[in-house]
């Protein structure tokens, strides 16, 4: 067989990875007639292209070749270009297009056009009419975006292959060698300096290279040629000045490609006015955003600087800047963003065009604006999606909280760091949020912070303080704050405090000392009037009261506090106190009781992903299995909820809970050995430290089946209950039924599984006396319930 015709360079230097993407090409190739690869400068789209072209050389008899058209400067040239690369024959009078389409016409033929989003539409137009004329033709193009024409298939070519973040906690030399991007450095690096060995010593900076570098191939190669006079240690040190940095690369390469500067500068000169104004302020964001954070950011209705910026610009420019392969688009979260490399391009263009400032001060507005505006959001039933945002957006509220405080703004730092607690409180970024609040109170000394925030800010200090395990530093940040709200003579605020200090205090196991700030915060609530803090003071005044031996009436108590919840609106509120009152049936004896009030909070929490809450049900699933345990198997089941809890504790990053010493919990403790050993209880142990969330709903289920129907005597009617000694929660199942909802419905509406209807319709049959569905509801018409 006769070699194919092609111009393909012979490679000087090996290819590395990118093996799917070649299958890809390859398959492409075989379907379409154009297949261009897009992605931002450096990422290798000339590499790969001459590389899945010189693997398609068999499937093309009459030739493949590549077509350089980043030397061009005139759009006319690009025809003639390609005539010149095929020695197509002169035709009198012809056009070099009209030239091109006699010469290829039947030919099977493989053209590469290398380089086309500077002359973008010529490049379009010259190969729509090529692909018309010629049948047989295939075009792969390279470009930063697609050339938008009939028939394109466009493949969008990623940086290499990089290990995760934190892959240096357990570094394993060969396996790191898998991923393209660690392999592309080691090879070059050792190609520039014989001596450069990777090893568990030099990894972690090889990683570090790899990684600020977002794996662009272009950013590596020319990293890897500074480990000759830096070494790995200190060129990871110097990557914050990359730009001036990673220079001096290949001299037969295009003068674009010889430094990481030009490279970049080459696709923002392609720019227009506006979108060169677009991107540099798009560098202000940290990791991922939104449109609705850069239409917020970035306008610039007054032209700030010359730069002008309407809010009808954005949304195209910003569509054009990830046509462009600048800006990175994730479909699945809607959310935007850039490399490392580009987005510290951005900055440097931003701070010389005079516009970092006013930039800082549009994304601390917006960031602090938005998480005002969602602290309603908190508690209720959009709480979950918008501590997704908060997640999403945690790098860039990072970023805005540090500009304030170096600012320094005080009262506005203290605000978006208020704003912001009860996330790390329920995300477990306690000892991070920690940092914040102290960096914000620091500010006090030389800017003091409004009065009606400084105590604001103690509590939370004494909030996060206390989860992270820090109880002396909770215990003054609480005892600060009740100083000054007591000299405000701010009741509201002196009862959060004193229930603060009591929580602390009963997480040492110290309920009687515990029990005295409940019983202030709470007499206080009754009298200021404020239903959320009433039903937490109506709450921790019972958890308190059970856990000191005062065992009686605390069921009424909790069905107040759970209304309360409800008319609120704080569904995590509500998990809290179900768990609570079923941890009061059971210490009344009752364990049958308390079934459906641990299984329905336990559902509440996890469906919410409010995990940080989780500890009050996993006390209630705790006592109930170890308490009512009859089987090994019962018993494997309460050492796996032990597992579960230390879990938790381990995932809150807290020493374990002084309670795993109290008497009540060693009694439990001995009773499951007696029962199973204490090597099958440390298998069960461990298991529940591992349970996923499916498998630990599966033993919550198991937990909280009800055993039989209940035939207890009923509890003393509360407010809202019938004469029949139904509760409030089961007189709103049993109106819903009459309603005509099916238990699936019921469970949708008051957000809790079947499972839990279930329980709360066979304790309504044994109260009422009735044996089915219909009389149940018969009961509801008469007493006028429905």
């Amino acid at each position: 067989m006769s070699t194919p015709h092609n111009n393909l360079p012979a490679p000087v230097s090996s290819f590395i990875g990118r093996a799917q993407e070649l299958t890809e090409i390859a398959r492409l190739l075989g379907e379409r007639r154009l297949v261009t690869l897009i992605g931002p400068g450096g990422t290798g789209k000339t590499r790969l292209a001459l590389r899945a072209a010189e693997q398609a050389r068999d499937q093309f008899p009459d030739g493949v070749w590549l077509i350089e058209l980043a030397p061009l400067k005139s759009p006319v040239l690009v025809a003639e270009t390609i005539v010149k690369a095929l020695r197509a024959p002169e035709m009198s009078d012809s056009a070099p297009l009209d030239r091109l389409g006699a010469f290829i016409g039947p030919r099977r033929m493989l053209l590469t056009l290398d380089n086309c989003e500077h002359l973008i539409e010529e490049c379009a137009r010259v190969a729509g009419a090529l692909l018309a004329a010629c049948p047989a033709l295939v075009i792969l193009a390279t470009s930063r975006e697609p050339l938008m024409i009939a028939g394109e298939r466009a493949l969008r070519v990623a940086p290499l292959s990089l290990p995760p973040a934190d892959v240096t906690r357990d570094i394993d030399v060969a396996r790191l060698l898998e991923h393209d991007g660690i392999r592309l450095f080691v090879e070059r690096a050792s190609a520039a300096e014989p001596s450069f060995r990777f090893s568990s010593v030099t990894a972690p900076a090889v990683v570090e290279i790899c990684q600020r570098l977002d794996g662009i191939p272009l950013a590596l190669e020319l990293a890897a040629m500074r480990v000759r006079g830096l070494g790995v240690a200190h060129l990871a040190g110097r990557l914050d000045d990359r730009f001036r940095l990673l220079t001096g690369g290949d001299r037969g390469r295009e003068p674009r490609q010889r430094t990481l500067l030009a490279a970049v500068d080459w696709s923002y000169d392609l720019l227009t006015e506006r979108e060169r104004v677009l991107m540099r302020r798009l560098g202000i964001f940290v990791g991922a955003f939104t449109l609705e954070a850069v239409e917020a950011v970035c306008l610039d209705t007054e032209a700030y600087n010359g730069a002008d910026l309407p809010a009808s610009a954005i949304l195209d420019g910003l569509t054009r800047l990830v046509d462009k392969s600048l800006v990175q688009f994730d479909q699945d979260a809607g959310s935007y963003r850039l490399l490392e490399t580009i987005r510290q391009y951005c900055l440097e263009r931003l701070e010389a065009a005079g516009e970092l400032k006013f930039t800082q001060r549009q994304r601390f507005a917006y960031y602090l604006q938005s998480v005002e505006r969602g602290a309603a959001r908190m508690g209720g039933p959009e709480q979950q999606e918008w501590m997704a945002w908060l997640e999403q957006e945690h790098d860039n509220l990072r970023a805005a909280l540090a500009w304030a405080i170096q600012a320094p703004r005080a009262d506005e730092a203290a605000r978006l760091a208020l704003g912001l607690t009860p996330f790390w409180r329920k995300r477990v970024y306690h000892n991070e949020g920690l940092r914040w609040l102290q960096q914000v109170l620091a500010l006090d000394a030389s800017n003091p912070l409004p009065d009606a925030l400084r105590p604001r800010l103690y509590i939370a200090l004494g909030s996060l303080a206390h989860m992270a395990g820090r109880f002396d530093e909770g215990t003054a940040y609480f005892e600060e704050a009740l100083r000054l709200y007591a000299t405000a003579e701010d009741e509201a605020g002196i009862a959060r405090a004193q229930i603060g200090l009591g929580r602390l205090l009963f997480d040492q196991a110290r309920p009687e000392e515990a029990l005295e700030h409940a019983q202030i915060g709470l007499a206080i609530a009754e009298r200021f009037g404020d239903r959320r803090l009433l039903a937490d003071a109506l709450m921790f005044h019972a958890t308190v009261s059970i856990e000191s031996g005062r065992h009686e009436g605390h069921v009424p108590v909790l069905e107040r506090a759970i209304a309360l919840w409800r008319e609120v609106g704080d569904q995590d509120g509500l998990a809290a106190c179900l768990a609570t009152l079923g941890n009061a049936y059971q210490r009344a004896g009752d364990y049958e009781r308390s079934r459906p009030y641990l299984a329905e909070a336990t559902y509440l929490i996890v469906r919410r992903g409010s995990y940080a809450d989780l500890i009050g049900a996993l006390v209630g699933l705790h006592f109930q299995t170890a308490s009512t345990l009859q089987t090994p198997e019962q018993a494997l089941d309460a050492a796996r909820v032990i597992g579960c809890m230390q879990a938790w504790e381990r995932a809150m990053y807290i020493a374990p809970s002084p309670w795993w010493q109290s008497d009540v919990e060693k009694n439990l403790r001995e009773r499951l050995i007696a029962m199973i050993g204490e090597e099958r209880l440390e298998q069960g142990c461990a298991e529940g430290r591992s349970l996923t969330t499916e498998k630990f709903l599966a033993l919550v289920d198991r937990i909280t089946t009800p055993a039989k129907p209940d035939t207890s005597p009923a509890m003393p009617a509360s407010p809202g209950a019938t004469d029949t000694g139904l509760t409030p929660r089961e007189t709103e199942v049993l109106r819903l039924v009459a309603r005509g909802l099916t238990n699936a419905q019921v469970a949708r509406e008051l957000v809790v599984t079947p499972r839990t209807v279930n329980a709360h319709l066979t304790a309504i049959y044994a109260k009422l006396g009735v044996t089915a569905r219909g009389g149940a509801i018969r009961y509801a018409m008469e007493h006028q319930l429905g």
